[in-house]
C-alpha cells in the first residue's frame, strides 16, 4: 500500500466506492497494517511483548468492526469477501494476541513437533511434554538447549557424533545414546564408526572420531591429559572445532540429567546400529 497506484485502487473490492484514490490516506493506513504486523510478530517470538501484539489487534480489530458496520447495514457490496479477508483475519489477530491464547497456541505447534520428532527417532519425548504442559515458560527457554546441541561449523560429522555419543554414554541414558545413534547414522556417521564408539574401540576408529572420542572422553572423566586433547582438536580444526565438540559434548549432556532429574531415565545396556544390537562397553569407575 506505500506503493500502490490508481490502479490498485480500482481493483480492490469495495475501495472505490469509499470515494476517489488518496495517496497519502492509503499510505498511512499501510504504515498501520504494518505496525500492527511488526506487534503480532514481536507478540510470536517474544510472549511477553504480548501488549504490542494487543495494539497491533485494536487496529485490525477495529478496522473488521467497520465492515461488520457496514455490512449490517447493507452498505458493502462485497460482503462475502469482506468477512473472509477483512473480519476473520482480525478476530484471528486478536484471538492470538491475548496473552493466555498465543501461549496455548505456541504450545500446540511446539507439541506437535515434539511427537512428529519422537515418530521419526523413536525417542520418547514424554519428557519434553511434560515440561511442555506444567511449565510452557521453562520448555521455550529450555529450547534453546536443542539448537545449541545441533550446531556445528567446522568439525567433521564422525568427530562430532563421537563427542555427543560419548557425553550420552557418559550419562548412562540409553534412550538418549540410541538417538543419538540414529541422528549420527542419519547424518552419514558410517556405522563401523558408530559401534567402535559404543564399544570404545578405538583402534577401529577413523583419525576423526577418533580426535573426537578422545576429546570428549577426557573431558567426561575430568582426565589429565585433556589439555592435550583440546590442543589436538584446535590443531586440527581451530578454536571453532573445540567450540563444536564442546557443544556436542557437554549441551548434549544436558537432555540425560534432565531426564534422570525428572524421573524419566532407562540405563543404557544396549544399542541398535542398523538392525544390530550392540552391547554398550562402559568407562572403567
Amino acid at each position: 500500500m506505500l506503493s500502490a497506484g490508481s490502479l490498485w485502487w480500482s481493483l480492490v473490492p469495495g475501495a472505490a466506492d469509499t470515494g476517489p484514490f488518496n495517496p497519502h490516506l492509503v499510505q498511512d493506513v499501510g504504515i498501520a497494517f504494518i505496525a500492527a504486523g511488526l506487534g503480532l510478530a514481536a507478540r510470536a517470538l517474544w510472549p511477553a511483548w504480548w501488549p504490542a501484539a494487543v495494539a497491533g489487534a485494536a487496529f485490525l480489530a477495529g478496522h473488521g468492526v467497520l465492515h461488520l458496520v457496514m455490512i449490517a447495514g447493507g452498505h458493502d457490496r462485497h460482503a462475502a469477501s469482506d468477512l473472509v479477508a477483512v473480519v476473520l483475519p482480525a478476530a484471528l489477530a486478536l484471538y492470538s494476541a491475548l496473552p493466555n491464547q498465543g501461549e496455548d497456541i505456541r504450545s500446540f505447534i511446539a507439541r506437535r513437533m515434539l511427537r512428529a520428532y519422537s515418530r521419526r527417532y523413536g525417542y520418547d519425548t514424554t519428557y519434553l511434554e511434560t515440561m511442555l504442559k506444567e511449565s510452557p515458560a521453562a520448555f521455550f527457554k529450555f529450547a534453546g538447549a536443542m539448537k545449541a546441541a545441533a550446531y556445528r561449523a567446522v568439525a567433521p560429522v564422525e568427530a562430532f557424533y563421537a563427542a555427543k555419543l560419548t557425553g550420552a554414554l557418559a550419562e548412562d541414558c540409553g534412550p538418549c545414546a540410541q538417538l543419538v545413534v540414529d541422528m549420527a547414522i542419519g547424518a552419514g556417521m558410517a556405522e563401523q564408526q558408530v559401534t567402535a564408539v559404543l564399544r570404545r574401540d578405538v583402534a577401529a576408529m577413523t583419525a576423526d572420531t577418533a580426535l573426537g572420542f578422545h576429546f570428549a572422553n577426557a573431558i567426561v572423566q575430568r582426565s589429565t591429559d585433556d589439555d592435550a586433547c583440546r590442543d589436538a582438536v584446535r590443531a586440527r580444526w581451530g578454536e571453532k572445532g573445540v567450540i563444536d565438540l564442546a557443544l556436542a559434548l557437554q549441551i548434549g549432556r544436558i537432555f540425560p540429567m534432565m531426564k534422570l532429574a525428572l524421573g524419566y531415565a532407562r540405563e543404557c545396556r544396549r544399542v541398535t546400529v542398523a538392525g544390530h544390537q550392540i552391547d554398550v562397553i562402559k568407562q572403567a569407575a
